[in-house]
């Protein structure tokens, strides 16, 4: 699948390789043309617009959700400084595919979407600094957003009918 999503999306998205493990499998990538802020220098953002990322999918997927972790860890309130993690759900469900998280790593990075719920928050500076910037407003941060593919197209309709009332989705902010 994310084979797939790199055909449709040339430029954006590079596959790199996979990693098989006893625990789940690791699918290694690059994602460009995302602006995200690396870290502030005197209090102005330090941009980058590629990342080298990894989707794990554990090995009891589609039960234990996807997760995404950056190399090189951005500045936002969802993504651990520490080691890269970044927290793309705010619930999920069996139905979630590696197009639904690509989608939201990319929103995530360019500060699209953020969840400001303490649970999820792994950088409290990121949500003063966003406060003290007139969020969201000040952070319209650019990216090529991923275009479907017809089989996540499919399979997402499918998925949505027999989810929808169980799901919670982070809210888009506008900007």
């Amino acid at each position: 699948m994310l084979g797939r999503l790199a055909q449709t999306n040339p430029g954006v998205l590079e596959p790199l390789g996979r990693r098989s493990l006893a625990d789940g499998d690791t699918f290694e990538a690059l994602i460009h043309q995302t602006c995200g802020i690396l870290s502030l220098a005197c209090g102005k953002p330090v941009l980058t617009r590629s990342h080298r990322i990894s989707f794990r999918f554990p090995r009891f997927f589609p039960s234990v959700p996807i997760e995404a972790v950056l190399a090189k860890p951005v500045f936002h309130p969802n993504v651990d400084p520490r080691n890269g993690f970044v927290c793309l759900w705010t619930r999920t469900s069996a139905g979630d595919t590696v197009m639904e998280a690509a989608r939201r790593l990319q929103q995530i990075i360019a500060w699209k979407l953020v969840n400001f719920e303490a649970a999820h928050v792994m950088q409290p500076e990121a949500v003063e600094w966003a406060h003290r910037t007139s969020f969201p407003a000040g952070l319209a941060l650019d990216f090529t957003p991923l275009v479907e593919v017809e089989y996540f197209r499919r399979e997402k309709s499918f998925t949505a009918q027999r989810d929808a009332p169980f799901r919670r989705r982070l809210t888009p902010l506008a900007g």
